[in-house]
């Protein structure tokens, strides 16, 4: 799966710069130091994706949820837990994603692992001043993942638009992001157009969980779900509903 990059450009055109335009971006678990004098940050965090249910072609896995806050007084905390969800792996059934977590401050669930015969829900946001939820994988039987949710809004659901792309179950195009394009049809070439991630026009954390889904082999990419076998994006994409696509891992923002 693509990661997002790390860089030291940190414009938001929504949410601005925040405190001192400081920030580090947290991939796995760790201990955070609060850097001295530091007493309020704002932290953005997404669930990982679950996996899918089934040895085979069943179904895929809900995207994890969103949430973003800040924290006017870290009440004299020199170190702070993060959790970094773990995607969900395939398996019958499929695991449930990991939450992400900022100390007990704030939140976000993994997407639910496949199940059969039912509509599996996206992770949600918890206690964030905005929490978002990751799309359903919705068919109960050969569902494609689901997308993250984001910034702009709920991820979408099986093969639908939404803040990221939920993964298709055919041979047509991945659901849209709110930027990134969902992976589309065999081109002339006999490649498959791949998904766009929404950090075509320039990068900014704002956009993270904004790119489209995948197709039947075209990944997810930025948050979108994974197609029939292909895997989702980074971060918190539901994997496809294939036994090789794979979910993705949550994430942790941290600005002061």
């Amino acid at each position: 799966m693509s990661q997002i990059p790390i860089t030291s450009q940190i414009y938001n055109p929504i949410t601005g710069v925040f405190g001192n335009g400081q920030m580090r971006i947290f991939s796995t678990s760790a201990i955070w130091t609060v850097p001295a004098g530091v007493g309020k940050v704002r932290v953005r965090l997404w669930g990982a994706g679950g996996g899918k249910f089934g040895a085979a072609t069943e179904t895929g896995g809900s995207g994890g949820g969103f949430a973003i806050k800040t924290i006017e007084d870290l009440a004299g905390a020199a170190y702070i837990p993060i959790v970094v969800g773990l995607a969900g792996t395939n398996g019958n059934p499929g695991t449930i994603g990991g939450t992400s977590s900022f100390g007990s401050f704030v939140s976000a669930t993994g997407g639910q692992s496949g199940a059969a015969s039912a509509v599996v829900t996206g992770g949600i946001g918890i206690g964030g001043d905005i929490n978002t939820s990751g799309g359903n994988s919705t068919t109960s039987t050969s569902a494609s993942g689901g997308g993250a949710g984001s910034l702009f809004g709920n991820g979408g659901d099986s093969g639908r638009n939404g803040a990221s792309g939920g993964g298709n179950n055919g041979v047509g195009q991945g659901g849209n992001g709110a930027i990134g394009l969902g992976a589309g049809s065999v081109s002339t070439s006999g490649s498959v157009i791949p998904a766009t991630t929404g950090f075509e026009g320039g990068y900014s954390i704002d956009f993270i969980g904004t790119g489209g889904g995948g197709n039947t082999s075209g990944h997810g990419a930025n948050g979108g779900g994974g197609g029939i076998s292909s895997n989702a994006g980074f971060p918190g994409g539901g994997g496809g509903y294939n036994q090789n696509s794979v979910s993705a891992n949550g994430l942790v923002i941290v600005e002061w």
